[in-house]
């Protein structure tokens, strides 16, 4: 496949933050919803990073790198800028004619 069919990363952070939005209610805590909803505004942060070796043994298929996309949503570290409270991770494909998102969710 050819690079410039693929979806660009910004589109990838906005359909995980889409998706994350519509799901979250139904998959996190009720206390993570109040929490990241209190404090998306100011911490919140949905940001790529690079693709996680384990989503193999999650999706069942070897995950290329270049045709997916891992996204991370959460709250930032106010100190150090870090995304330390990570409420979801996302698989997103960047194929437009395979679409496809694995979130694995925050579990305590």
């Amino acid at each position: 496949m050819e690079n410039q069919d693929l979806i660009s990363y910004d589109d990838v952070i906005d359909t995980a933050y889409d998706i994350f939005l519509e799901m979250a209610q139904d998959n996190l805590e009720p206390a993570d919803v109040i929490l990241f909803t209190a404090q998306f505004e100011d911490r919140g942060a949905a940001e790529l990073v690079e693709t996680g070796k384990d989503w193999g043994e999650h999706v069942g298929f070897d995950v290329d790198g270049e045709v997916y996309a891992e996204v991370r949503i959460g709250l930032v570290n106010e100190e150090d800028d870090v995304l330390d409270d990570v409420f979801a991770r996302l698989l997103v494909s960047r194929d437009p004619e395979n679409k496809f998102c694995h979130i694995l969710w925050k579990r305590d």
